[in-house]
């Protein structure tokens, strides 16, 4: 689906990708805004967008698998996370934040040894709390777009390209 661009000289365009009721939560829209695929995604009544590029391997990221992130604080504790929502490449299956494009993989990891620790579940739990410990983001970060929901529909705010127009 081609969008429809509202045009400001030397400002961002917007597009209007469609009716709120034809993005229902839980589901995507792919479509071209400034000569861009962009996937729209509705997440529980909230819409986020981002470029249908993985910026790993140039992948159609945006028709991946969406999953929420799995937290585990002690063996046998595993809790799903609804509040952080990840698109999966389909080709290598990294997950990206549909809200910050942020990877949590890093390619350059290896295998390596570490030392271990005992530590008290309540140190562990505050740990997690304050964001010290759990994800640590990868080197890609994939391009997101604004998106705001004006007299029911869904329209997305993209600004100029660098190094050219939208």
């Amino acid at each position: 689906m081609t969008t429809s661009p509202t045009r400001r000289p030397g400002r961002t365009t917007r597009f209007v990708v469609g009716r709120v009721d034809e993005i229902p939560p839980g589901e995507r829209r792919i479509v071209e805004a400034g000569g861009r695929e962009i996937g729209v995604f509705n997440i529980g009544g909230r819409y986020y967008a981002m470029l249908n590029r993985c910026p790993h391997l140039g992948a159609p990221l945006c028709e991946g698998g969406v999953v929420n992130q799995i937290e585990s604080s002690v063996p046998g504790d595993v809790r799903l996370d609804e509040g952080r929502t990840f698109v999966t490449c389909p080709f290598h299956n990294w997950e990206f934040d549909v809200e910050t494009g942020r990877s949590a993989w890093n390619p350059a990891l290896r295998a390596r040894a570490f030392g271990v620790a005992l530590e008290g579940a309540a140190e562990v739990r505050a740990a997690l709390d304050q964001g010290e410990m759990g994800r640590i983001p990868g080197p890609y970060t994939v391009e997101t777009v604004d998106v705001a929901v004006e007299s029911d529909y869904v329209v997305l705010s993209l600004r100029p390209a660098r190094g050219g127009t939208s």
